[in-house]
């Protein structure tokens, strides 16, 4: 083996640039909590109970104790549990992980920032997302001007119906007309996230940042549903890359159970184990979560547009294979 080969077997997997880019990033994101007074804050990546959303596959730990524990998904539910105690704006940069997700955007380990702001709306909230984004990406790359549309109106124009009274048919014309060949047995929520990942995103403007918000209730994760049964909810694209999802917080504890004990039902439809609803979560919910919204933000999705690559490992210094 030569010199350079022995080199390239234990050096990072990316370029100094794309290091020092993720530093400066970290800096500007804690210049801009700093400023604002909200608290950083740091959680467990270790914890007895995790997510049970069906859609994402926690990873166990061993070697701890006769019960189960798990790599946390996100922070969310420890995070929630110190805004119901100190009511007060939080945010975390942390490592969180992920079962099943390897692609050009997808690492089973990634970086999420994630925030809480007390007494602050949804809508409020996609404003400050749009000037820390902008911030962070304009050093960088040309920006147009940001677009926000609900999600009935992106629907409406890229797929021409109205999801709110759309049948299954529809869906499948929509997806057939995009050369997607959708069975015609999937539900109406697995419609809507395959024509919204594989028909809309690829045709947002790729130099806006565009929110989409006001989903349907099916598909609120533990977003508030307003009495109009729309779930305050939103996600932030940059052309076709999902970079951040946030909410109005739910905050009814019966509300949360009931979507708990639904997502076990629908993990075991898929096959999947049911998952032990986090206790001391909805202990937490109990003594009263405020009124709060709150966002996640893929870091190293947001690194790949500051940097202009096509593939997660291109920002990250090693993948752990």
């Amino acid at each position: 083996m030569n010199n350079r080969s022995r080199v390239t077997d234990w050096a990072p997997l990316v370029s100094r640039q794309a290091i020092e880019a993720r530093a400066h990033t970290y800096a500007q994101i804690r210049q801009h909590f700093t400023v604002r007074q909200a608290l950083e804050v740091d959680t467990p990546i270790v914890n007895r109970h995790t997510v049970t959303d069906p859609h994402i596959d926690s990873i166990g730990v061993t070697g701890i104790g006769p019960k189960n524990y798990y790599l946390h998904t996100s922070p969310e539910y420890a995070m929630k549990r110190l805004l119901a105690f100190f009511k007060r704006d939080i945010y975390q940069l942390c490592k969180v992980f992920r079962g099943a997700e390897r692609g050009k955007y997808h690492h089973t380990e990634f970086t999420l920032l994630e925030w809480y702001r007390v007494a602050c709306g949804y809508q409020d909230l996609m404003r400050e997302v749009d000037e820390l984004v902008t911030t962070l990406l304009r050093q960088r790359r040309y920006l147009a001007q940001t677009e926000f549309t609900t999600y009935q109106n992106i629907f409406i124009e890229y797929c021409g119906f109205d999801p709110w009274c759309a049948t299954r048919q529809d869906y499948v014309r929509a997806g057939a007309a995009a050369g997607l060949a959708l069975q015609s047995h999937l539900s109406i929520c697995a419609y809507q996230e395959l024509l919204l990942d594989q028909v809309i995103a690829p045709r947002l403007p790729k130099d806006s940042l565009t929110f989409i918000h006001d989903f349907p209730a099916q598909q609120a994760a533990l977003a508030n549903i307003n009495h109009t049964g729309v779930a305050e909810r939103f996600e932030l694209y940059l052309g076709d890359i999902e970079l951040a999802n946030g909410f109005q917080e739910l905050t009814d504890t019966h509300e949360h159970l009931q979507r708990f004990q639904e997502h076990n039902v629908r993990r075991a439809r898929a096959g999947k184990v049911r998952l032990e609803i986090d206790r001391q979560f909805i202990a937490a919910l109990v003594a009263g979560l405020p009124e709060s919204s709150g966002v996640a933000l893929g870091i190293d999705r947001l690194l790949m547009t500051i940097l202009r690559v096509t593939d997660i490992k291109d920002v990250l210094a090693f993948t752990g294979d």
